[in-house]
């Protein structure tokens, strides 16, 4: 079952960074390093750094090296796989 954790805001700086729009009671488990997210366009993103700056995540992503990549990326929403119980 898809559970949706968040939605892709815009980027910030220009190494790739975007912020995230949280829609998780657990984002420090659910935006770690290494985590898997789908985007609903299909794309799993690999989460490579996660930060609160400001009181705002900003997480950077497996291949999205540079702001342009990541423009791609906005206003998407994130989603991770978790089993039924």
């Amino acid at each position: 079952m898809l559970v949706v954790v968040g939605r892709i805001g815009r980027p910030h700086g220009i190494r790739g960074a975007v912020s995230i729009e949280v829609r998780t009671d657990e984002p420090d488990r659910r935006f770690s390093v290494g985590s898997r997210l789908l985007s609903d366009s299909g794309r799993e993103l690999v989460v490579t750094s996660s930060t609160w700056h400001s009181g705002r995540l900003l997480l950077t992503f497996e291949g999205y090296d540079d702001r342009n990549a990541v423009e791609q990326l906005r206003n998407q929403v994130l989603s991770v796989d978790r089993p039924d119980d």
